[in-house]
């Protein structure tokens, strides 16, 4: 086959148009929607679905007719395109490989692999003609409830995600294959789907560049294109406005501050994000305004005729212009003519049985099933045994989202039928009904261990449901997760955890080895599996200290940060009688703004109260066990949580309420805060009794002070002791290592840069707050400035970092303190430059600087362990 390269000056205006479009179609043959399509209005690109696949030498015909009804219609080869990201977004399920997932191939620990998977498709996808592939998602899913990216994500860590993307996408474009990087600039953290709404990313410009925009930042040189995400930036839009139809995300952030010179193409139009909104129609017009160079509207035959029509009237009127239409039109017969000749060499003069014996080669299959068998992560607890009497209950899949499209037949259950290992089996549905959990209950007391494959148990919480009852009463229990490594969440008490990152052909085999003892867990966790730390505000009601002006007023300050909760005591002494009718008046404004009231009472509050606007009570002083649980039955039928005073409540109350039926890891539980100083907990004793909620799967609170302190005792409310004496971030660093879920500002007010940095701070990084000395030279700054990770010999005397420096003079070399920061002057030679925090004291070396103080606690510093990453803020100088 001999195809000419067309030129844009050679094609009309409803040729170029049609190059503009990418359209989907419905059922395995080329049919009579398609064919106008293409011949009427010249579309020359095509997006494939599970829809269209039958099986492989179908889909090769069907593919060959689309490319030969183009080229004769269009004068120029199509794009021919396809969702085939691996692991649960997979469109060729038979037949060909049925590739790992992106968050399998990073819990293998070997980057290597992203490319040979990329690669590997590759090969296939050519071989079937189709040569753009809608992947890899670059979305770095820091959101563990997001509901439609999660494991098609490589990991949560930014610099993963562009290391594996990186890799995948070199491997697939060195087989003539366009690699689409998406979702631009992150659909990561979303807790909505943009198939059936408008997500929102309210994180301002210098998070975004720093975490979800990184992997795009890193991969402009590489990937041929990019696709949009239809999700809201409130940093770069406003009024609601889709990052896939806003000028200034798709031109102005991609297109010229980036500098990206590749092809841009929307994610569907017909995706409720748009349609619901702008329609698929009219939402292509405005992306091609935007600056995207192709729209995408899979579906509906209809929408797609109006969108080609809209587009041409749009140039008519001058809502487009033409000269823009040339220049998108320009790079995408460029980008065609790259492919041009791999798709001669491979697709339209390879012969059939050339092409099979790609699509069946036993090397791409054996990688799979090497990448996922080495996947297994055993996530905590101990790897079960062989040769015990063990029942294993696994779930049947089920497509999440709509980007999964259809699910191939594959079932653990058959699996180990068909491999006839020795366990008894119980197949369950995802959604699990109420008298099937008490069934399996009683029929797992006969065993000696339990396997429960779960699909998902976060979203279907039945499933839970039955691991917490099976947790009760199976002493040998074990979960392994068969979607999201994030089910964990669901049934945090449970010991014995695992987990596999897809439910795929492959994974069900893994499973099968792994119960005969042929596999062992070898996978490394690709996210941290901490849950965002839910932030709060105090609120002082009915005292002189705080008009009911200043509250409403700090109210709607709080609610304009994204602080959701607020907590308020309704039982201090220097209550005023107008408490209760000022209340109320907070408690609407909260319910307006849609923040939650959690209330602070004790027993003769209990009738003077109406607790209709209420979140959460939290019983303090007073309750007996038996009234909190006839209160916590009585108040959930009202839709109100309860909340327990961590100082009041022991292993055995918790035990008590369990027995007597409450699901106990639906309490709220929060520490105290203290006034007084010298009254707050130690660290020890908070992480002790947190020891025992979390054994029970429940999410704990505390208190920080805010910088102010606040009437009426003005000492600050902490939870611990020394946070009063602390910097806030020094304080947020230690959040995670003290086992909590949620912190509060025990202070009311809290300034404005406190509510932001409290809302946006990164729990799972360590910030060290410092001052330096004022003689410190600038090239120390920046070392200290820098990226630090521990050295993996980890010291007892200082945390070592690994940065070097030349240039380093001799200057203040002193004693050394427990939290001074030191750097290695020219003396110390090959360590010159190297930054240390000092754990003990030690004498004065010649050879070292001390430079400043570290303004955190010994107990954050010894959390710093051999290999963790950590970072210095200079917040302020002292003379030296």
């Amino acid at each position: 086959m001999n195809i000419p390269v067309k030129k844009v000056s050679e094609m009309t205006l409803k040729e170029k148009i049609g190059q503009l479009m990418i359209v989907g179609f419905h059922g395995y043959e080329y049919n009579e929607n398609l064919d106008k399509l293409i011949k009427e209005y010249k579309v020359g690109n095509v997006i494939l679905f599970t829809r269209n696949i039958d099986n492989i030498k179908q889909l090769h015909d069907l593919n060959m007719r689309i490319h030969q009804e183009i080229i004769a219609s269009t004068g120029v080869i199509p794009f021919i395109s396809i969702d085939q990201e691996g692991g649960i977004v997979t469109r060729i399920m038979k037949e060909a490989t049925f590739f790992p997932g992106n968050m399998t191939l990073t819990a293998c620990g070997d980057a290597k692999n992203a490319y040979l998977d990329g690669a590997y498709m590759g090969k296939e996808l050519r071989a079937l003609g189709i040569n753009m592939n809608l992947a890899p998602s670059l979305d770095v899913n820091n959101n563990p409830i997001n509901p439609v990216i999660g494991v098609r994500s490589y990991s949560d860590n930014p610099e993963v995600v562009a290391r594996y993307g990186e890799g995948y996408i070199r491997g697939l474009q060195d087989q003539g294959v366009v690699a689409t990087a998406k979702h631009f600039p992150g659909h990561g953290d979303t807790s909505s789907d943009s198939h059936k709404s408008l997500p929102v990313i309210p994180h301002n410009k210098e998070r975004l560049h720093a975490v979800e925009l990184l992997p795009f930042k890193k991969v402009l040189n590489t990937t041929k294109a990019i696709m949009s995400a239809h999700v809201f930036f409130e940093a770069y839009e406003s009024g609601g406005t889709p990052g896939t139809l806003s000028r200034k995300v798709i031109t102005d952030l991609l297109r010229n501050e980036l500098g990206y010179k590749g092809l841009i193409v929307s994610d569907c139009m017909e995706m409720k994000a748009i349609d619901a909104t702008y329609t698929a129609s009219r939402g292509a017009v405005l992306g091609l305004k935007a600056g995207l160079d192709q729209a995408m509207v899979t579906a509906t035959y209809e929408k797609q005729l109006l969108a080609l029509q809209l587009i041409e009237k749009a140039v008519e009127d001058g809502e487009l212009l033409e000269t823009e239409i040339d220049e998108k039109v320009e790079r995408i017969l460029s980008l065609k003519a790259e492919t041009q000749p791999i798709m001669e060499e491979f697709f339209y003069n390879a012969s059939y049985e050339e092409k099979e014996a790609v699509l069946l080669d036993k090397e791409a299959k054996d990688f799979t099933t090497k990448v996922v068998d080495s996947s297994l992560t055993l996530v905590k607890g101990k790897d079960i045994e062989t040769g015990l009497k063990t029942l294993v209950i696994a779930t049947e899949p089920f497509a999440m989202t709509i980007a999964e499209d259809e699910l191939s037949a594959r079932s653990i259950a058959s699996a180990i039928k068909e491999r006839q290992i020795n366990v008894d089996v119980e197949k369950i549905e995802i959604r699990l009904e109420d008298n099937r959990i008490n069934e399996l209950v009683k029929k797992s007391l006969g065993y000696q261990q339990v396997v429960v494959c779960t699909y998902n148990a976060l979203a279907f919480k039945n499933q839970a449901n039955l691991i917490k009852e099976l947790n009760k009463q199976v002493s040998n229990l074990f979960v392994i997760s068969t979607r999201s490594p994030y089910d964990l969440f669901a049934f945090p008490q449970v010991k014995n955890y695992l987990c596999l990152y897809e439910y795929t052909p492959a994974s069900v085999i893994t499973i099968a080895k792994y119960l005969e003892g042929k596999i062992k867990p070898l996978g490394k966790l690709p996210v941290l599996l901490k849950e965002k730390v839910s932030v709060g505000a105090s609120l002082y009601v009915g005292l002189d200290d705080y008009s009911l002006e200043d509250n409403l007023a700090y109210l709607e300050k709080l609610a304009k940060n994204k602080v959701d909760k607020v907590f308020i005591s309704a039982h201090m002494p220097e209550m005023k009688e107008t408490f209760v009718n000022e209340l109320k008046v907070i408690c609407d404004k909260a319910q307006e703004l849609g923040v939650k009231i959690i209330l602070d009472v004790a027993k003769p509050m209990m009738n003077k109260i109406n607790f209709d606007n209420v979140f959460a009570l939290r019983l303090d002083y007073g309750f007996t066990k038996d009234e909190i649980i006839a209160l916590t039955k009585e108040l959930a039928e009202k839709g109100i949580k309860v909340e327990l005073n961590a100082s009041t409540i022991t292993k055995s109350d918790l035990q008590y309420f369990s027995q007597a039926g409450l699901d106990v890891s639906k309490f709220r539980i929060s520490h105290n805060f203290y006034p007084k100083m010298y009254t707050g907990l130690s660290r020890d004793a908070v992480l002790e009794k947190n020891a025992i909620y979390k054994e029970f799967g429940m999410k704990v609170m505390m208190y920080i002070p805010a910088s102010g302190k606040r009437p009426p005792l003005y000492d600050g409310l902490p939870t611990v002791e020394e946070h009063r004496y602390l910097p806030l971030e020094a304080i947020l660093s230690e959040i995670r290592a003290l086992e909590i879920d949620e912190v509060f500002f025990g202070d009311a007010y809290a300034t404005d840069e406190e509510i932001n940095t409290l809302v946006n701070y990164n729990y799972d990084e360590i910030l060290i707050p410092v001052v330096v000395y004022k003689n410190v030279s600038e090239t120390e700054r920046q070392l200290l400035v820098a990226n630090h990770r521990n050295r993996l010999d980890k010291s007892e005397y200082f945390v070592r970092s690994s940065v070097r420096s030349d240039g380093i003079k001799q200057q203040n070399a002193v004693d050394r303190n427990v939290k001074d920061i030191t750097i290695d002057n020219e003396l110390f030679k090959r360590y010159q430059g190297e930054v240390c925090i000092m754990m003990k004291d030690l004498p004065k070396d010649e050879r070292v600087n001390v430079v400043g103080k570290a303004l955190c606690s010994e107990f954050l510093l010894n959390k710093i362990d051999g290999g963790m990453k950590f970072k210095l803020k200079i917040v302020g100088e002292i003379d030296g």
